[in-house]
């Protein structure tokens, strides 16, 4: 499971996932107390969570070929230019590198058109429930930015 600790200073959460089940359930709970004090309504907590779980069932799936691997995971609410409140979530997997993302089904429509197979829309439900999705090829693995825009739920007067 995930060891989670809070940097008050940076206002960021980060946790280190080992394993498939328990990792999915730690890397749920990092979400969900990120974004505890936003007051954020279900709708949005269940479209981080959507885009989460999918990105970790890839890494899991694809890059650890089903057999569990190391994520390091960070959480942490960014401003934005029109001072809009944004969650930036990072996952960073030690799994073999992906040197060229669109090779990866379903990255783009236009690869889908090319090679219709069964699956391979994971990656473009990311790509429809974020803002930013983001993939950094590095010597030992990948990294995964993802930012949500989130809007507060207003109080009930």
């Amino acid at each position: 499971m995930g060891d989670s600790r809070l940097n008050a200073k940076e206002s960021l959460m980060s946790i280190h996932l080992s394993g498939c089940k328990e990792g999915l359930q730690a890397l749920q709970k990092l979400a969900k107390d990120t974004c505890a004090e936003a007051c954020l309504d279900k709708i949005q907590l269940n479209r981080i969570a959507l885009a989460l779980d999918e990105l970790f069932a890839n890494i899991h799936a694809h890059g650890y070929a089903n057999n569990g691997g190391e994520i390091d995971c960070s959480a942490r609410w960014i401003e934005s230019e029109d001072k809009q409140c944004r969650l930036e979530m990072i996952l960073r997997d030690y799994a073999p590198t992906i040197k060229d993302i669109k090779l990866c089904k379903g990255v783009c429509p236009d690869t889908l058109k090319e090679h219709p197979v069964a699956g391979g829309l994971g990656m473009n439900l990311i790509h429809a429930t974020t803002e930013i999705f983001e993939h950094s090829p590095l010597v030992d693995g990948n990294q995964w930015r993802l930012i949500f825009n989130v809007k507060q739920k207003k109080e009930d007067k």
